[in-house]
């Protein structure tokens, strides 16, 4: 980080107000005393050091950190959040898809991944959408893993 007085400032101060708050036990307050708050903290801190620093190497961990944060705080405090591990990975496609369109890379792996973090995260529900397809869709649901196996494996051998 060359100019990390951001990241260092941002962090002091969300760390000092988190310690404070929790010391004091301020009511209002109590939501930002739960152990994701110092994650959510650092995820803003990152973020900020790459949009106002210029730094977007930095956007995809900020993305992670923030979203990781976010979504562990909301498996606590909203009965309808859901508790896949999809949700990680489309939480690090959204910092991948960001990244992509800040530095001008790939934008395919963070699409990719986007796409197969909502199908494993709503997997259970299209199947039940599709019960009148049930023949195709339980040969589909068996055999889909080894045809994502095969493209990558293509990917990573073919010659350009």
């Amino acid at each position: 980080m060359k100019k990390n007085r951001l990241f260092i400032g941002i962090l002091l101060i969300g760390f000092g107000t988190y310690y404070l708050v929790s010391k004091w036990h301020v009511p209002a307050l109590h939501f930002f005393t739960y152990w994701t708050t110092p994650i959510v903290i650092t995820g803003i801190a990152l973020l900020v050091q790459a949009f106002k620093g210029r730094e977007f190497q930095y956007v995809f961990p900020g993305v992670v950190v923030l979203g990781f944060g976010i979504h562990f705080y909301a498996i606590k405090h909203f009965q309808s959040w859901p508790n896949h591990w999809s949700v990680l990975t489309l939480i690090i496609s959204f910092g991948m898809l960001l990244q992509s369109q800040k530095s001008r890379s790939d934008l395919l792996p963070g699409l990719l991944l986007f796409i197969m973090s909502l199908f494993f995260l709503f997997n259970d529900k299209l199947s039940s959408m599709l019960s009148s397809l049930q023949s195709q869709v339980s040969y589909f649901q068996q055999y889909w893993p080894i045809f994502i196996a095969v493209v990558g494996l293509y990917l990573l051998f073919s010659k350009k």
